[in-house]
């Protein structure tokens, strides 16, 4: 007669699907993983010391063009070495400080009249120099004047990595650079 097959239990078949096997394996694994600690190792912190740079510190020397312009327009360029800070903003306030010494010089920087200050923002990927003009009294210029000293704090700034310039004066935004010629303010 036929023996009876020997038939597994309902209840194996149930338990021995791919997806339950393909889990308790994963649950082995990581129950192996975590008894032997074997995880990642961090070393202790080192400590950092974090020191703001020096203000104006000079960090390079560096040949700058400066850009001269005459009563009749003709631009003539002038080299100095400088030494140079890391900020773009205090590389710009400083040679604009050895044009103004330069001009000084010729006898066209008007009295009354700082060291510009400048800022520097980014704007839709260009440089924008922003020149702040510091009266210390009343400066007395003529347009001619005023023509030329504004084209040659234009040219240098732009000479030296400027995208464009506008200008302040005593720190606000003016319609004129000195009273006289119209610039952008506009920021």
């Amino acid at each position: 007669m036929n023996e009876p097959r020997h038939r597994s239990p309902a209840w194996w078949r149930r338990v021995a699907t791919p997806y339950l096997l393909a889990a308790a394996l994963v649950f082995l694994a990581s129950g192996v993983f975590f008894v032997s600690g074997r995880g990642p190792r961090v070393g202790k912190p080192t400590a950092v010391d974090i020191k703001p740079p020096a203000a104006n510190a000079a960090t390079h020397s560096q040949e700058v063009r400066l850009v001269l312009v005459d009563s009749g327009g003709l631009a003539r360029p002038h080299f100095v070495t400088l030494g140079l800070p890391g900020d773009p903003a205090a590389q710009l306030e400083d040679i604009l400080g050895a044009l103004q010494k330069a001009m000084q010089q010729d006898g066209t920087w008007p009295q009354n009249l700082g060291t510009p200050q400048v800022y520097v923002q980014q704007s839709n990927r260009k440089e924008i120099a922003v020149v702040n003009m510091r009266e210390t009294g009343p400066v007395a210029v003529g347009v001619t004047q005023e023509l030329e000293l504004l084209h040659s704090i234009q040219q240098t700034a732009l000479a030296n990595g400027a995208d464009e310039v506008r200008f302040l004066r005593d720190g606000q935004p003016t319609a004129t650079f000195l009273g006289h010629v119209a610039v952008d303010s506009g920021i």
